[in-house]
């Protein structure tokens, strides 16, 4: 790895973690390769030992490099998990409302569902009706049963066969795992769930792509509706309480 370059003074660290990010992006044969130590780099770099490891801090907060058990630094790839993460946070700090995530949540389970009545396997698809099966057993646990509800939507996005679009859709179920565990206290909405996930599968199965779209519509449209319902009981709640 060529690591001779000029750096100024002014926030070194962050100079370095960029040149190293655009060493690692330019060419990544490197994955799972080692690093040089941090005396070689900051030799390469021209700077001192502390300000490598605060790159290196960078990096790792990036998800491009990992610590090895025996010292030194070894290049990764990013875990699509870290986008849900960023969602998550800029969802809760910029008060996006729930209305904005259904939206997009729309769209793109869409498009999922259109590419997986033309991709998904036969596996897929039994993965899927696994995880249904799972969903039913977890009926007086909310916080299971809205982690394996979104599973099963991360499946259908998976067999897509569009890994941007796989991504994009576990980047949301941060803040989905919270709407979702508020809606299954409602108990219709526990059959609701199982009911259109079956439906979904056999539209899959069939390959239909229309009906397969019309049935994540609808499904979705359901779900929200079941969530304003219980926004609404919550808010009444609280409004008596105070």
């Amino acid at each position: 790895m060529d690591i001779n370059y000029n750096i100024s003074k002014e926030i070194l660290c962050d100079q370095v973690a960029d040149r190293l990010e655009q060493m690692i992006l330019s060419d990544k044969t490197q994955v799972g390769q080692k690093l040089p130590s941090e005396q070689a780099l900051a030799a390469g770099f021209g700077v001192s030992r502390p300000v490598i490891r605060e790159a290196l801090a960078i990096l790792r907060a990036r998800g491009l490099v990992t610590v090895q058990s025996g010292g030194g630094s070894r290049i990764i790839v990013p875990e699509p998990i870290q986008m849900l993460d960023v969602v998550n946070r800029l969802t809760l700090m910029r008060h996006i409302s729930a209305e904005e995530v259904h939206e997009v949540r729309v769209q793109l389970e869409v498009m999922a569902a259109r590419l997986a009545a033309a991709n998904a396997s036969e596996e897929q698809l039994e993965r899927m009706a696994e995880i249904n099966r799972e969903m039913e057993k977890e009926k007086e646990n909310p916080k299971l049963r809205a982690r394996l509800d979104l599973e099963f939507h991360q499946q259908m996005a998976e067999a897509s066969g569009n890994q941007l679009l796989s991504i994009f859709i576990l980047s949301m179920n941060g803040i989905l795992q919270t709407m979702l565990e508020s809606v299954l206290y409602i108990p219709q909405a526990h059959e609701d769930g199982i009911s259109y996930h079956g439906r979904i599968i056999e539209a899959l199965r069939s390959g239909d792509k229309d009906r397969s779209e019309a049935i994540i519509r609808e499904h979705l449209m359901m779900s929200m509706r079941n969530y304003e319902f219980a926004r609404g009981q919550t808010e009444k709640q609280e409004d008596a309480a105070e």
